[in-house]
Formats: C-alpha cells, structure tokens, sequence
C-alpha cells in the first residue's frame, strides 16, 4: 500500500512534515505573479474549449497513445472542463465505454500562458486519479456533506500547479463556509479561501513543459527505476540535503538514487506533501527549432500514477534522496 491511500497517515504526519520543512528551508526570491483574472471571478463549466486548447488536447493524447501504458487512449471520449476561477487550467478526463456505463482511462491538464500558448501540465490515469468523483464523495461525506444532505454543497475543482491540487466547497451556496479538499486523497486541508488566493495568485504554468508552440516533440517510453513507494516507510529523508535537478542533470541522478522524494515547501502553503519519484518520461525535441526537451516525472500509487513536468514541481520544492 502506498501513501497516496493512507490518508489518516497523510493527515497527522503532513503538517508535521510541513513545519520542519518550512521552518529549515527557506524559498530563494518569490515567484512571478501573472495578473490573471481575480481567483474570486466564476466560471462557467458549460462553456466550450477554445479550439486550440481542443487541439492540443487531442495532439497530446495522440502522442501519448503510442506508448503503454497509455495505449488505450487511442479511442476515448474525452471532457475538458475549466479548473477553478483564475488559474486558466483545465481538466481533460479521459474515459471509455458508453453514455451510460464508462470507464475512466486517465486525465491531462493543460494551462494556459500568459502568451496564449497552452502548457502540458501533468497527465496520469489509475482509478483513483486526481479529481475522481468517488475521493469527492468520500472527501464530501468527511465533512458532513453527504448527498443526502438537504442543501448540496456548491463544488469546484481548483487548481493551481500539481501540488496544489484540491476541490473548493461551499457548504450552503455563497454564504456557506469554504473548505477545501485534496483532489487525490479526499483529504480535508488547512486551507483558507484567503491563502488558497495568495497561491493561486502566484501559479506559472511551467516553461519547459511540452506545449502548444513545439510541433515537433517526440515521446519516449517511461522510464522506471524502481517500484512504488511509501515515503512514510523511512523518514530519514526528512533530514535530507535538498539534490540539484536541473533537466539536463535529472535522468542522471535519478539513475543512481533510484528513488527520490519530492517534498513541498513554500512561504504561503498551509500544509506539506512528500511525493515518491522513482521514474520519467522524456518528451524529445527533433531539432532546435523545436524548442527544449521536457521532463516528466513518475510519481503516485498503484491505483493514481502521476507524470508531472519537472519544472513544475521545481517552483513549489525541492527533491531529497530516499534510502532504506
């Protein structure tokens, strides 16, 4: 069993894990803050996709399908919708079978960049994936907000980078109280709507992710070193010096430690996620003018694996060897 499904564990040790680390690493400068549209604006989860974004999407999946494990990606019907107010991100959920009875097959999500051009985010699939509608009513049902509750909660997904990944609820309409749930693990999190805004606020779509702009960009096969893992089995890493992991450097160093543990800290964030990283995958560019190689890495749990672009995760963290 993973961290990803022992979410007791994940609640008591989380925030303990988040005041060591935000009290013994500090961040070097503050992020760049791109004037979006106010994180209290609404959005309007039937309005169509922009075509590129549909494009993309579509260009994205082709790509991937080539590969296991995501060959039966090939043939899936697929839902973009926005991503909470603000951050210009969307949820493309990947699904098989009919109307009535489907199967989730995986997701993507892309932002959007200041320039226009859209961004590959993250990707993954697993039955427990992030924003799975069974961990949302298992995340409503801890608050007391089941579906047979008279007033249904008003729920949006927000998202503002892949360790900030959660679901905004509104107990009773606008006047309710807010809480906020882990997209993955169903969790209720120690955020506020006035610290979920300073993060959001501050959110970059990665820069060295695949996007919209390289035409030409060719995807490897995963690249694993090692099988999946508890970071919780050994704490030791705790303690551990943060690794320099540059794109250039990153296949490299993950070839001799194996395993690593990515680890969440920041001036704004209310509590701290430690991510297991035991593989990549490498979206190659054919010639220069095709822009810069992109590094996702592989991390999750047997039922929710996760490809996140490393720079994405190099804004919000740094990465510590795992040793038994």
């Amino acid at each position: 069993m993973t961290h990803l499904t022992k979410t007791h564990r994940f609640a008591k040790i989380i925030l303990c894990a988040g005041i060591i680390w935000l009290g013994a690493f500090q961040v070097s400068g503050q992020p760049t803050v791109i004037s979006y549209a106010s994180a209290a604006a609404t959005v309007n989860p039937d309005a169509p996709a922009p075509e590129p974004l549909r494009r993309f999407a579509a260009d994205t999946i082709k790509q991937l399908s080539a590969n296991a494990p995501f060959t039966g990606w090939s043939a899936a019907k697929q839902i973009i919708e926005p991503l909470g107010p603000g951050t210009h991100s969307w949820l493309v959920t990947l699904s098989s079978g009919t109307s009535t009875s489907s199967a989730p097959l995986g997701y993507l999500i892309i932002s959007a960049t200041p320039d226009g051009d859209y961004k590959l985010v993250e990707y993954g699939l697993g039955e427990n994936s992030l924003y799975a509608k069974p961990t949302l009513e298992s995340g409503l049902a801890g608050l007391g907000l089941a579906k047979k509750t008279k007033s249904l909660p008003t729920v949006t997904p927000v998202y503002a980078g892949p360790v900030l990944a959660e679901w905004m609820v509104r107990a009773a309409g606008k006047s309710g109280p807010v809480h906020f749930i882990d997209a993955l693990t169903g969790e209720q999190l120690p955020e506020s709507l006035q610290s979920w805004n300073k993060q959001a606020a501050s959110y970059v779509p990665p820069s060295s992710a695949a996007g919209s702009d390289q035409k030409s960009l060719a995807v490897a096969a995963t690249t694993r070193h090692a099988d999946l893992f508890d970071p919780y089995d050994n704490i030791l890493w705790m303690a551990g010096e943060p690794i320099q992991t540059g794109a250039d450097r990153f296949e490299e160093l993950l070839a001799n430690y194996k395993r690593l543990v990515f680890v969440t800290n920041g001036q704004e964030r209310t509590y701290s996620i430690p991510l297991p990283i035991i593989g990549y995958q490498k979206w190659s560019a054919e010639s220069q003018s095709s822009g810069e190689d992109a590094i996702y890495v592989l991390t999750g749990s047997d039922t929710a694996q996760r490809w996140i672009a490393l720079d994405a995760l190099k804004q919000s963290g740094k990465f510590v060897a795992y040793t038994d």
